[in-house]
């Protein structure tokens, strides 16, 4: 089995700054990749500890927690449970993904064109892992064996996922937001799903800039934008951001052999 190490990369400017004493971390995509995820966390504890940041430190999870990998319960327990280091605070977001098995599970959308979409978007693997023996023909069936496998705690966690977290002058959110619509009027499709025209930003209207998964690109950083889904899944590198003052720099997983 490959080991999972995190490599950090050298500061670069940030697109906006935050307060001198102010420390960010904003996980990307895991996509049930519990191994990386616990190595990526393990890393954030290691800097916030090594380096004995002063003032408030965050981290926030840009959801899509599941689907593409074989550790979805592990997986959300990790997010759940946080790095346990008393005074940071802890956002969890919700992804386009969770919204898919929140429905199937609550029985809010069980519709079969909604159940062979989320299948073929990636759903494959979580479905064979929390309901193996039921028949996608079948939802009521489908939506009894992922709420067993869930448990009523982890079901409850999945809903109570935020869509949007601000701190200073710039939005957390799972996939981006609309430069059409003001930033109050953000509708819950776009911030689950969009990407044109948010990811080239052409006369980018708002004075904040979006940190956002979602778009499998690798590491970027825009005025308007900082994408960290690093496509785990297919690339094997799960990624973070860390924004701290007026400098930010990226903290990737990769698998040795």
């Amino acid at each position: 089995m490959p080991r999972i190490v995190a490599e950090t990369t050298p500061w670069q400017p940030a697109p906006r700054p935050l307060p001198a004493d102010r420390a960010v971390f904003a996980i990307g995509d895991v996509h049930a990749h519990a191994d990386h995820l616990r190595t990526l966390q393990g890393r954030i504890s290691g800097i916030i500890a090594a380096e004995q940041i002063a003032g408030q430190v965050s981290v926030v999870w840009l959801g899509d927690y599941i689907d593409r990998g074989w550790q979805p319960l592990e997986t959300l327990d990790l997010v759940a449970a946080g790095l346990g280091r008393p005074g940071v605070e802890e956002v969890r977001l919700r992804g386009n993904h969770e919204s898919y098995l929140i429905e199937a599970a609550t029985g809010e959308d069980l519709g079969l064109a909604r159940l062979l979409q989320w299948w073929r978007f990636g759903g494959e693997e979580t479905l064979k892992t929390l309901a193996p023996n039921a028949h996608i023909e079948a939802p009521a069936e489908l939506a009894a064996a992922l709420c067993g496998s869930l448990g009523a705690e982890r079901l409850a966690f999945l809903q109570g996922l935020a869509l949007q977290h601000r701190i200073g002058d710039y939005i957390f959110v799972h996939a981006g937001i609309n430069p059409d619509r003001p930033l109050e009027a953000q509708s819950e499709q776009d911030l689950l799903w969009i990407r044109e025209p948010f990811l080239s930003g052409q006369d980018w209207p708002y004075p904040v800039t979006v940190v956002h998964g979602h778009t499998p690109e690798g590491p970027t950083a825009l005025d308007h934008r900082i994408g960290v889904d690093s496509g785990v899944f297919d690339s094997g590198s799960l990624t973070a951001v860390e924004l701290r003052g007026e400098r930010l720099r990226f903290i990737s997983t990769r698998e040795e052999a």
